[in-house]
């Protein structure tokens, strides 16, 4: 029997952050040697909000670099970046075309930021955990080291590959295989520095809600310093 395939992937808004290394990159490099990696940088879940095309392309080289300087070996690693395959984005729209509306109306991670957009949210922000199941199942992945927010999204991708199954394969022959999430049982959800009730995100406006893989001991020194111990005063 061969290796078991996992499949991950991170974002190119920004540096990546402790959150990030803790999550999910530490989970990739202590496992390399045990798995067939593949290591995805998803630039085209980043354009579901708003995004300067310019710093997406440069942010997509510079995330891709430090897979490489946190550890990620390409002797048994693959990295890619997502839009370079167009099977991603077809295999997207075949997807989209059996998973019921309100299974994406119902995810978490779509209500919180659809209401920080209000009427600028895209039809591409509901539609993202779609892309994300295509992204999986396109590589018949057997595990996915995600954050416990992710979950949520694993499941959906489990529950659209069922319904693929159950249309168009058998019992003796399934169509999609059906992956399974690997949660660190430490790191898996690491919380702001500003707010001790929602985790830690480069998308927070604030520098000092995160420390970023590439920050100064002197910038980290700051954050900690300034990171707020309480979500309640006299706590």
């Amino acid at each position: 029997m061969g290796k078991q395939r996992v499949l991950s992937g991170v974002q190119p808004t920004g540096n990546l952050h402790l959150g990030n290394y803790l999550g999910a990159i530490r989970n990739w490099v202590e496992g390399q040697s045990q798995y067939d990696n593949l290591f995805c940088v998803v630039d085209l879940h980043a354009i579901t909000v708003p995004h300067n095309p310019v710093t997406l392309a440069e942010d997509t080289l510079s995330i891709a670099a430090l897979y490489l300087a946190c550890g990620i070996d390409l002797e048994c690693s693959t990295i890619f970046v997502q839009s370079h395959i167009p099977a991603h984005s077809e295999l997207a729209w075949l997807l989209n075309c059996i998973t019921p509306l309100n299974w994406l109306e119902r995810m978490i991670q779509f209500k919180e930021k659809a209401v920080k957009q209000g009427e600028n949210v895209s039809t591409g922000l509901l539609d993202y955990p779609v892309l994300m199941a295509a992204d999986i199942l396109l590589y018949d992945a057997d595990q996915v080291p995600v954050g416990e927010d992710q979950k949520q999204h694993i499941e959906l991708t489990r529950n659209i590959a069922i319904r693929v199954n159950d249309k168009f394969g058998s019992q003796e022959k399934l169509v999609l295989k059906l992956p399974e999430p690997m949660i660190r049982k430490t790191g898996a959800r690491v919380m702001s520095l500003t707010d001790g009730r929602r985790k830690m995100s480069k998308s927070d406006p604030s520098e000092l809600s995160r420390i970023n893989v590439l920050d100064s001991p002197e910038e980290i020194q700051k954050k900690i310093k300034r990171c707020k111990t309480d979500p309640i005063k006299g706590l």
